[in-house]
């Protein structure tokens, strides 16, 4: 086979590259997509760093469901490329038999947009043609619009990207610890609030047709899928 991927006409790479970059593309980046009966379709997480206009990383896609992985093991350098401001220019190898894939990066409206502009000169790949990824937030970066708390089993922060952590938002975010075992979950959501309410009083966040709702008062941590309750346990602020 020679490739498995997404065909794509190919855009202008960057070609006149600025001999200082400021650290921006630095960190963790991940997206993901789903069907359109809301099961997860993709993930993708790219893991950078930047020193000057050299970047170097890993590049992970997981596709079809799960079924299609391309990561490296041993979560090695699988990554190089350029960076020109707030674009960059990548080359990555996959975990199968393609190599030196090529793809341009930019930043906007804090997201890193991903586009495939050119496929492996031969082997299997998976890659998507365009992808929007979010930086994942460390605990150095969160302030006044995050709470963190714990229950028996788990260790939750929750980030507010509105502002203040009581402010109604559709752009919060769930950052899961399950204590026995170290496993992490990070994903997208929204405040709940009564009607005509400018302060939220839980958050409410989807993952494959699993609903994790946090009530604020009392606090609340419930895991619904359907009408099957997979978790309900009273928490506590850290």
């Amino acid at each position: 086979m020679n490739k498995v991927g997404f065909s794509l006409a190919v855009m202008p790479s960057i070609s006149s590259l600025s001999l200082f970059a400021s650290d921006d593309f630095a960190g963790q980046w991940s997206g993901q997509e789903k069907n359109d009966n809301g099961l997860l379709y993709s993930t993708i997480t790219l893991k950078l760093k930047q020193d000057n206009n050299t970047i170097t990383g890993s590049y992970c896609y997981v596709t079809r469901g799960g079924n299609k992985i391309d990561c490296h093991e041993d979560d090695g350098t699988n990554l190089t490329g350029t960076a020109n401001g707030k674009k960059a220019f990548i080359e990555f190898d996959s975990s199968f038999s393609g190599v030196k894939c090529k793809a341009n990066l930019e930043l906007k409206d804090n997201k890193l947009l991903w586009k495939l502009i050119k496929d492996p000169e031969n082997g299997e790949f998976y890659a998507p043609e365009t992808y929007a990824l979010d930086k994942e937030v460390s605990q150095g970066d969160l302030k006044s619009d995050m709470k963190v708390f714990s229950t028996s089993d788990f260790t939750i922060t929750l980030v507010n990207g509105c502002g203040e952590f009581y402010t109604v938002c559709d752009k919060v975010k769930y950052f899961g610890l399950r204590n026995k075992d170290g496993k992490q979950i990070s994903l997208e959501g929204k405040t709940t609030q009564p009607v005509n309410s400018s302060k939220a009083n839980g958050m409410i966040f989807n993952n494959s047709g699993v609903d994790y709702i946090v009530s604020f008062n009392p606090l609340v941590l419930k895991v619904i899928q359907g009408n099957k309750s997979l978790v309900e346990q009273s928490v506590k602020w850290e």
